[in-house]
């Protein structure tokens, strides 16, 4: 609250401030009670601490740290870098979130990332704030999101191509620190096993001959040799882990029991991989077979990683082979039997899926078959989403073959008269589906479906503004509040209601992350003060970089651009809205726009509440009497010669600026919130009761002191 004195004169300031200060002290010792300090130990809500919480009647109870800036708040630098190039070099929209955006988390910043291009920002957050949420939308509007930590005020992540397809089994898989009735170190000779877990580690495993037997299940940790693999029961299971590396010296069978990898398998050039009878392999990993890979019998093979022939692989009449990543074939690929392909096939000659009772080939989701040469006799069918069928060379197939359902057939040479397989029932030819590059799918097809009607590089989709080249992204500030004490230099009544505005901003920018545009809403909620009070923001840029100002006045005689949004408070608003007794005016709103030239970054600009700042206009003070945060600089219409004036202690040469020489108290505070001020001539320690153990512990207690928790407010302080 400020009170203005009668008979007041340009002539006579000092003796108009001295009077000012006077009825101020005076009015605090008629309303507030004897100092009281009260300590009592009680568990934070700000983490497992046992804090001293404080509770003072007044602002000079509560002793401040030295070098305390009052701020709920802090920047934290942001860079997202994208190494998926499923898209090539198109833009991608990245989106920054204080929460989960599924579960009410409020997007804070959003722009361009590219493989050749990281985001780049820099956001004010509220110091309660200890992770983002990171969205990435690609140009087909699939998302990836992943939480990232805060550490030492930013966040650095990477996006990695993320697979269009199931990759089956999560998690690393079993390992041999747990569950092991037996560990063999660096195991060697021939072993058997017929029951129990046993687990074999170390470096040079170097095995003659490895037979299971029984219930038996070995877990291989370590990397080595095996000579000869023998299941003999149909429970017997061998599990490679994610640790484990083996490499089989010879031809490799799995007559029976199963098979699980989830590391590296390489079996070496010149020698198959055999999976007989009613025997299971799953692949989680990597693996490298030297020859052949035979699946007979009725066996199932599943692969969830990655597998290499190096000659060919024939899927035979009962054997079933679901394939859910990645699958390449050097020589021949030949399907008599079950296939089900969820992922991605590269064939190096010819394909043949054959016909009869038994066979089955589908495709589902955005499969994808990729070969030189294709034999279609029996039927490939597409299901789900489209797949497609990609031919290098030629297209063969007798009268009863059929590609149908959700696929398109791709021959890049077109359909030689060697194919008398019919193409119908849904399918189609063309070479123009889009697949992504992913980590099952090395080769992709096609270029992304993107409208991108302005043509900036970010589709329409992703772009807040699809018909205008010059901007692309909207970023969000707020909602948060300043609240001033306008007494300054002289202390206040720390009730921090005599101007009180709540803002918000939205930064616009383009394609290349540069700021373009800036709007704003300001909204005047109190004015719990008889001064004529104005409010600006300074924000930083040059004066010279700002054209096209609405709903605010571009200052003349300044270097940065200061953007003056009322010149009375007084004029503006009829009422304190502080005094609950008393008549109430409504909130008024400001709404500012400015356009952005220079092409700043947005990592330079920043997306904060800048430096918001009142002046007192009242006849005796003038435009320099500038009241700004604490720690923030004056304007070049500010009056220096009033710092270390009275109870002003600001030092421009350290930028400790805006605090009082008896306690470091300010005159200003911004809350990144929509702030329930207190009523007039309420302490705001005397309203929010968390307020004095934050300042004490310098900020690192009750940081959300602002909020409304159990115990936090003192609602008949509160307007």
């Amino acid at each position: 609250m400020s009170w203005l004195p009668f008979g007041n004169t340009e002539g006579n300031i000092k003796t108009m401030k001295n009077l000012i200060i006077f009825l101020a002290l005076a009015t605090l010792a008629l309303t507030a009670c004897k100092k009281e300090l009260i300590t009592n130990n009680e568990s934070s809500t700000n983490g497992n601490i046992t804090a001293i919480n404080s509770k003072a009647d007044k602002m000079s109870d509560i002793k401040v740290p030295a070098g305390f800036k009052w701020e709920m708040s802090r920047n934290v630098n942001v860079k997202i870098s994208s190494t998926d190039n499923r898209f090539g070099g198109t833009i991608h929209k990245v989106m920054v979130y204080n929460g989960n955006p599924g579960n009410g988390g409020i997007k804070l910043a959003e722009g361009p990332v590219s493989v050749s291009k990281p985001f780049e920002a820099k956001i004010n957050t509220a110091n309660i704030i200890t992770e983002f949420y990171l969205v990435k939308v690609s140009p087909d509007q699939s998302k990836t999101i992943e939480k990232v930590s805060i550490i030492n005020n930013a966040v650095n992540a990477t996006f990695t191509a993320s697979a269009n397809v199931k990759l089956g089994k999560s998690g690393p898989g079993p390992d041999c620190s747990t569950g092991c009735t037996a560990t063999v170190y660096n195991a060697s000779g021939n072993l058997t096993y017929t029951s129990g877990t046993k687990c074999l580690t170390g470096s040079s495993i170097n095995i003659s001959k490895l037979t299971i037997d029984g219930t038996a299940i070995v877990r291989i940790c370590g990397t080595g040799t095996i000579d000869n693999l023998e299941f003999s029961s149909s429970t017997a299971q061998l599990i490679i882990t994610g640790t484990g590396n083996i490499t089989f010296t010879g031809t490799t069978p799995v007559d029976e029991g199963s098979f699980t990898n989830y590391g590296t398998v390489t079996v070496v050039s010149g020698s198959n991989f055999n999976v007989n009878s009613t025997a299971t392999f799953e692949n989680n990993g990597t693996c490298t077979f030297g020859k052949d890979f035979n699946p007979n019998g009725s066996c199932v093979i599943t692969n969830n990683g990655s597998i290499e022939v190096a000659e060919k692989l024939i899927n035979s009449a009962n054997a079933t082979f679901t394939n859910n990543c990645k699958l390449i074939v050097h020589d021949d690929f030949q399907n008599n039997g079950t296939f089900h392909n969820y992922g991605y096939i590269k064939c190096d000659q010819e394909s043949t899926v054959d016909g009869g009772s038994n066979q089955v080939f589908k495709q589902y989701n955005g499969a994808m078959l990729h070969t030189l040469d294709i034999q279609v006799n029996g039927t490939i069918t597409g299901m789900g989403t489209t797949s497609l069928i990609k031919v290098i060379d030629h297209s063969k197939g007798n009268t009863s073959g059929l590609v149908n359902g959700a696929q398109n057939y791709c021959d890049l040479n077109g359909i030689e008269a060697l194919f008398n397989a019919s193409i119908s029932g849904g399918a189609s030819q063309s070479c123009s589906l889009f697949i992504p590059i992913s980590a099952c799918n090395p080769a992709g097809n096609g270029v992304p479906p993107v409208t991108d009607t302005d043509g900036d590089g970010v589709c329409d989709a992703n772009d807040c503004y699809p018909s205008d080249p010059n901007k692309a992204f909207c970023n969000p500030y707020g909602t948060s509040s300043v609240a001033f004490e306008d007494l300054w230099p002289s202390k206040g009544d720390y009730d921090l209601n005599d101007v009180v505005i709540a803002y918000n901003y939205n930064v616009i920018t383009n394609a290349a992350n540069n700021v373009v545009r800036v709007e704003a809403t300001y909204v005047l909620r109190a004015t719990g003060g008889s001064f004529n009070n104005g409010f600006a923001v300074q924000f930083p840029i040059n004066r010279s970089s700002v054209s096209g100002v609405t709903g605010a006045t571009l200052e003349a005689g300044q270097t940065k651009a200061v953007l003056v949004i009322f010149n009375d408070m007084r004029a503006a608003m009829t009422n304190w809205n502080t005094v609950p007794a008393w008549p109430t005016s409504s909130s008024i709103t400001y709404t500012v726009a400015f356009n952005v030239s220079g092409a700043p970054s947005l990592a330079s600009f920043g997306l904060s509440g800048y430096n918001p700042f009142i002046w007192n206009g009242t006849s005796g003070f003038g435009r320099g009497y500038e009241i700004h945060l604490p720690g923030q600089l004056p304007t070049d219409l500010a009056n220096t010669s009033l710092f270390g004036s009275y109870n002003d202690a600001t030092n421009i040469g350290n930028g400790d600026t805006y605090v009082s020489n008896d306690g470091r108290y300010p005159w200003a505070i911004n809350i990144p919130a929509n702030y329930s001020y207190p009523v007039e001539k309420a302490d705001i320690n005397t309203a929010y009761l968390k307020f004095a153990t934050w300042v004490s512990s310098g900020g690192t207690l009750y940081n959300d002191w602002y909020t409304n928790g159990t115990g936090y407010r003192n609602a008949a302080n509160i307007y």
